[in-house]
């Protein structure tokens, strides 16, 4: 509750180095009572502000001894975060290929649990690490999963956001003539999800197409159109985020609670 209301009253940049001391005395606590749950919580969390902070290596220790912690509980969903986590760490750091694995491995405890939606959305981080390594052939079909999960799961921007990725990659991959149609295709999709943030977002990603096809009329339109949607809404420009959704990710606390039920 303290790490709570100093995150609403600070931010997490502000307040990280005072939450760095509280979650190390929530670990130390943990350790000496055999709380591994809450071990694996505490870790995660301190990992966390490591990766924010830019120690990417002192994060992925922490993971790993999350990972370790999870374990112990037996708590398949500590133990997925952090085998995710893991994946996120060696994707900063530039090993695409453990990053892959390590996603590869929280997707199929995902999808042990039936959790569709988390599902698709490994797929996506899969398919990043694919992307980042040059592997378009594995990105394009990782995307395409993530697509299908989105869809399956009725995760109309997500659908879209997804559609958007896989364009960007066929269009790596030498693909311009089909990357043109799945973004036309995310752009569709956004319209019917009632996004403006997102659309606008997608038909700067279509204009930036399109001008590298040699269409710099279209390419204009859809930049206007998207600047258009930015003033009627009054909202800031788009960036990254919009699209990638995961840049965001392990920005809030992760709790766990004992199940013990004591207080």
């Amino acid at each position: 509750q303290l790490v709570k209301a100093m995150v609403a009253h600070l931010g997490t940049q502000a307040a990280a180095p005072d939450l760095y001391g509280i979650h190390g005395l929530v670990l130390d606590v943990a350790r000496r009572r055999g709380l591994h749950r809450e071990q694996a919580a505490a870790l995660l969390n301190l990992g966390d502000l490591d990766a924010q902070t830019g120690r990417t290596a002192a994060a992925l220790l922490r993971y790993r001894s999350a990972l370790d912690a999870g374990r112990s509980a037996h708590d398949p969903y500590a133990t997925g975060r952090a085998m995710e986590s893991v994946g996120g760490a060696y994707q900063e750091l530039g090993d695409y290929d453990r990053a892959a694995d390590w996603f590869g491995r929280a997707l199929t405890e995902r999808l042990a649990r039936g959790e569709r939606a988390e599902a698709a959305r490994l797929y996506g981080r899969i398919a990043g690490a694919h992307t980042y390594a040059g592997r378009y052939g594995e990105a394009l079909r990782a995307w395409r999963a993530a697509v299908s999960g989105h869809r399956k799961n009725g995760d109309v921007p997500a659908q879209a956001r997804a559609l958007s990725e896989l364009a960007r990659v066929q269009e790596y991959a030498g693909r311009p003539e089909e990357s043109l149609r799945t973004c036309q295709e995310a752009v569709e999709w956004a319209r019917r999800a009632e996004d403006v943030r997102l659309q606008a977002a997608l038909q700067l990603r279509l204009a930036d197409t399109l001008e590298r096809l040699g269409d710099f009329t279209a390419a204009s339109l859809h930049r206007s159109a998207a600047e258009r949607m930015l003033g009627e809404e009054s909202v800031e420009p788009v960036g990254p985020s919009d699209l990638d959704p995961d840049l965001e990710h392990g920005a809030n606390t992760y709790e766990i609670r004992s199940a013990s039920g004591e207080d």
